[in-house]
């Protein structure tokens, strides 16, 4: 076999985007990989994984059934747009067809909407702590995140417009916020949509929206005839326990979304996910279960943690912001000893938080046994 001529040192970084040089490869951690690969690693024979925001239970069975359907068929392209999806989408929410776009999980209708709007120079307001990948989709694109911090793990609408400057082109907002689980309330949404200059696009990423039970928030959609520079993220992976299907939309006025369908790869959402999507959104019964469920775990994890004295952020997502009161990292490993994995905060900047999945409540009562042993 012939042996592969070397470039020379620092050729590489010289054919890549410049950009490229202040980012990094996904690196994953003992909370990043899949339950038998750490089970592996730990030792152990039971792990429960609380660090991803999966929902426990797993996906409809209808979703399963109609996933199961389609493996028959894997010799064939599927549908490029996914019409049937889009349209029961638009069907319910009163909306065009048109209007919605479809990708492979929310992650890549964030870096669509780099990619289609972003050029080197451009500003992106992001309030932080929040989810990395908007942070890294506008640096690779050349663009310049301008961090807005969170006052009480609030996002602060003000901020956000004080923020703005002739450069800036997108304002991201996570709507309920990850890792904090606080949402933006109707009237500040309102707020930040008519204030916001228009030619700047407001995207609320909503991945978190099914989990919310309170009556102060209002969905992006609701300030679409108000606002034509918006558009709202949308997900299969949380309430719909579909995250290895990786199915998300968008939702925003068809002009933007024919610049998205520009950069779009064909055939970007694959026919197993396009066909337990669909089964998942016709199946209200289970999403309801799986909400109702949600809201009473999370009670059940707050009194487990005013139990052990430990303050955290009352959260209306499928996750809870909590203050070790000490290096998390400590708890972390205490937890992970037990076979139970949660997130370590730190990797957005708080040193003493660990977020924790709201899990299935047996599995969430050990934790309460394990933090009543420190």
């Amino acid at each position: 076999m012939t042996a592969v001529r070397d470039l020379p040192e620092g050729t590489w970084h010289q054919l890549a985007r410049p950009s490229l040089a202040y980012l990094k490869p996904f690196q994953a951690e003992l909370a990043d990989l899949p339950v038998e690969r750490i089970r592996h690693t730990l030792g152990l024979d039971h792990v429960v994984k609380l660090s991803f925001n999966e929902n426990p239970y797993g996906p409809s069975p209808k979703a399963i059934e109609a996933m199961q359907a389609t493996l028959a068929s894997l010799h064939l392209y599927q549908d490029a747009t996914g019409d049937l999806l889009r349209h029961a989408i638009a069907a319910d929410l009163g909306i065009k067809p048109g209007e919605i776009i479809l990708t492979n999980g929310a992650d890549e209708l964030i870096l669509l909407l780099a990619l289609a709007l972003l050029e080197p120079g451009d500003e992106v307001i992001i309030p932080s702590p929040t989810f990395g990948q908007y942070q890294a989709s506008s640096i690779a694109m050349g663009a310049r995140p301008i961090s807005v911090p969170l006052p009480d793990f609030r996002i602060d609408v003000q901020s956000i417009l004080t923020a703005v400057s002739p450069k800036t082109k997108m304002v991201f907002l996570c709507n309920p916020n990850n890792p904090t689980g606080t949402i933006v309330t109707s009237r500040d949404l309102g707020h930040l949509v008519d204030e916001l200059p228009e030619h700047i696009l407001l995207v609320a990423d909503e991945a978190y929206i099914d989990y919310v039970t309170d009556s102060s928030y209002a969905s992006a959609l609701d300030y679409l005839e108000r606002r034509a520079n918006l558009i709202a993220i949308r997900t299969f992976s949380k309430v719909h326990a579909l995250a290895a299907a990786r199915v998300g939309f968008g939702i925003s006025h068809e002009p933007l979304i024919d610049l998205l369908h520009r950069v779009r790869p064909p055939f970007n959402v694959n026919g197993i996910g396009q066909a337990g999507a669909l089964a998942s959104w016709q199946d209200t019964d289970y999403q309801e279960k799986m909400r109702e469920l949600n809201t009473q775990n999370r009670a059940y994890l707050y009194s487990l943690l005013d139990e052990a004295n430990l303050p955290y952020v009352p959260s209306q997502a499928n996750f809870v912001l909590v203050d070790t009161k000490e290096d998390a990292t400590m708890m972390c490993k205490r937890l992970a000893k037990e076979g139970i994995i949660i997130r370590n905060a730190a990797i957005f900047g708080l040193s003493r938080h660990v977020r924790i999945t709201i899990g299935r409540k047996e599995d969430l009562c050990r934790i309460g046994q394990i933090l009543d042993e420190r």
